[in-house]
């Protein structure tokens, strides 16, 4: 776990990481790669790839696993794996489990574990875009299963990267999904809530309250979202989004621009054609109000 270390490129990782080391959902950037000679793999789907047409991290784990992925990562103890990440949030969470719990994870027919994959690619391949009903038991359960990440999102905890806090949410995390995949789980009540503070052309500036306010900001209706929170240290964290590829919101070319505006360095704004994000580890120092000028200015251009 190594919450300060920006992305790197993949052929970085290959050259500065030890043997039978994995990367998970954006420690490495780009799109997924393997290089059995390491052996080396990026399982990743935020950028260098067409969101909708890859699979959410977990996903990808679990295809692998079944699909003998222990058959090249292994020596003459067994199954061996330097799991890399610098993140906590659900799609991490769940990779790890079925990493460090390979044995189930390799039975095709698993159907709790294979539900909450299913479930839990389709919301994190769309951001949280993903229609499912608010009522759907499913939904309860996930919000159970990773109530520690988002509390510990909510409350701020993201900004101190401190890695020990980081491992300390995905050990709760995956023994939720332990819990649940054997019959133990509980239920949440969704928490939709979200505060418009801003209309552009398009789209809507919001805070986001709840831990599933993406899903409430979809149900009603807004396409493509400008999310802003304060850090303590009155950084920000900028969050810029769309339901689907379809909707124009030109987000690589803003991500572009935005990083000319940032002056920020090798700790740059990343993600893909359906959600992007500001630098990881620093933050942003551009005000809301600037990066609304931003998205209106590269809009007027694609008119």
């Amino acid at each position: 776990m190594q919450p300060r270390t920006i992305p790197m490129d993949w052929e970085t990782f290959r050259k500065t990481a030890a043997p039978f080391s994995i990367a998970l959902d954006g420690f490495v950037s780009g799109g997924p790669e393997l290089d059995t000679a390491g052996p080396f793999i990026n399982l990743n789907h935020h950028d260098g790839v067409k969101r909708l047409e890859t699979r959410a991290t977990c996903a990808q784990v679990r295809i692998r696993l079944i699909l003998k992925l222990f058959r090249t990562f292994r020596d003459k103890y067994g199954p061996r794996a330097i799991v890399c990440v610098n993140d906590c949030d659900e799609d991490v969470c769940l990779s790890w489990f079925q990493l460090n719990h390979y044995e189930l994870a390799t039975q095709t027919i698993n159907p709790m574990l294979n539900r909450l994959v299913t479930v839990e690619d389709m919301m994190d391949t769309t951001a949280g875009a993903f229609p499912y009903p608010e009522d759907l038991e499913m939904m309860h359960e996930l919000a159970w299963i990773f109530e520690p990440y988002r509390q510990f999102r909510v409350s701020g905890g993201l900004d101190r990267r401190d890695a020990g806090a980081f491992v300390s949410v995905v050990t709760d995390v995956e023994n939720r999904i332990m819990r649940h995949i054997t019959g133990r789980g509980e239920r949440l009540p969704l928490d939709t809530r979200f505060e418009r503070i801003g209309e552009g052309t398009g789209w809507t500036m919001v805070h986001e309250i709840g831990a599933q306010s993406r899903q409430g900001m979809f149900a009603a209706g807004i396409e493509a979202f400008h999310s802003v929170r304060e850090r303590p240290d009155g950084r920000y964290v900028h969050t810029l989004g769309r339901q689907s590829d379809t909707i124009p919101f030109p987000l690589q070319r803003l991500c572009a621009r935005l990083n000319q505006e940032e002056v920020c360095g090798e700790d740059v704004w990343g993600g893909g054609d359906m959600i992007i994000g500001s630098p990881r580890v620093s933050g942003s120092g551009l005000r809301p109000d600037q990066v609304a000028e931003i998205i209106e200015d590269e809009l007027q251009k694609s008119v």
